[in-house]
């Protein structure tokens, strides 16, 4: 019988205490310096391995100056959070890089969340869209690209905080196929795109395998934005799939262009973008999955 994968928080700064109801912070007054008085910030860091999916905790703050934010993107220059404070706005999503605080989006300016009271907090990722909910209501979005990592807690105040019930959901990230329908383009998919994708642990999805009763257009612009990647074939002009193409583009979404060596020339918009040339043919479709494979492991890091 396998057994359940022990979880390990580790403090990188400040202090914690794990107990049998939670992770406790721990506040710690600076004793010397130009932040004298104030109480430092902790960091900690789990074992928890991340890139898209849910994470999810309550606490019950003590303090409503009180501050906690989940954290994305640790030690790689592009650090990302959401919770509680740490900034003018009650909730917040924030981008930390090259020491500085950049808020990405927030609710409640002006306020602080309340105290002595329950609060759920809840963070989705899909893809570059990051949703952070306060008792189940979406508060705010913002988009930017979360890389595998290892989930962290940002802490500070100056009264205990125990955070109860820390629940880390995984999700498979998803490559958004742009492909025409025809055979051809189908087998491509089929043999080539799909299979290659599943290699490095992302669900390939098109169009035409969402199913839900809004408008194509708004299930395929949802789909753009929670993608890790979009994968987009730009042999035929077709209209929806250049359309699609630039809509990726313009939100900074990792986008990768295949072509087939038949086509003469690409659109002079997008003649100056990266393009992974292939010949539709037996030898052809093993020599571009094997370079869409250097790609896709070049963004996974896998």
């Amino acid at each position: 019988m396998s057994r359940k994968k022990q979880t390990h928080w580790i403090a990188l700064m400040g202090r914690i205490a794990h107990t049998a109801e939670g992770l406790k912070y721990i506040p710690v007054k600076i004793t010397e310096g130009p932040n004298k008085g104030q109480f430092s910030i902790c960091l900690a860091k789990s074992s928890y391995e991340f890139e898209s999916g849910t994470v999810q905790f309550k606490v019950k703050l003590k303090d409503r100056d009180s501050q906690l934010m989940v954290g994305f993107n640790h030690g790689s220059g592009e650090e990302v959070y959401a919770g509680i404070g740490f900034g003018a706005t009650a909730y917040v999503i924030s981008l930390f890089s090259n020491n500085k605080w950049e808020p990405l989006a927030g609710a409640g300016f002006g306020e602080r969340p309340p105290a002595d009271t329950d609060i759920d907090v809840e963070v989705r990722v899909n893809g570059s869209r990051i949703d952070l909910l306060i008792n189940s209501v979406i508060v705010c979005t913002a988009y930017y690209k979360i890389r595998p990592c290892q989930v962290a807690l940002l802490m500070q105040g100056n009264k205990e905080m125990l955070v109860r019930g820390i629940t880390v959901r995984p999700q498979k990230p998803t490559a958004f196929i742009v492909i025409q329908y025809t055979d051809e383009f189908n087998a491509l998919y089929n043999e080539v795109i799909r299979p290659t994708c599943e290699s490095y642990g992302l669900q390939a999805i098109r169009a035409a395998d969402i199913y839900s009763t809004g408008q194509i257009l708004e299930d395929i612009v949802r789909s753009i934005q929670e993608c890790f990647v979009i994968i987009a074939d730009v042999t035929p002009n077709n209209p929806n799939v250049f359309y699609e193409v630039g809509y990726a583009h313009g939100m900074g979404k990792a986008t990768i262009l295949l072509c087939d060596r038949k086509r003469d020339r690409l659109p002079f918009d997008i003649s100056g973008f990266r393009t992974l040339f292939y010949d539709n043919t037996i030898g052809g479709k093993s020599a571009i999955e094997s370079t869409l494979a250097k790609h896709l492991q070049a963004l996974t890091h896998r």
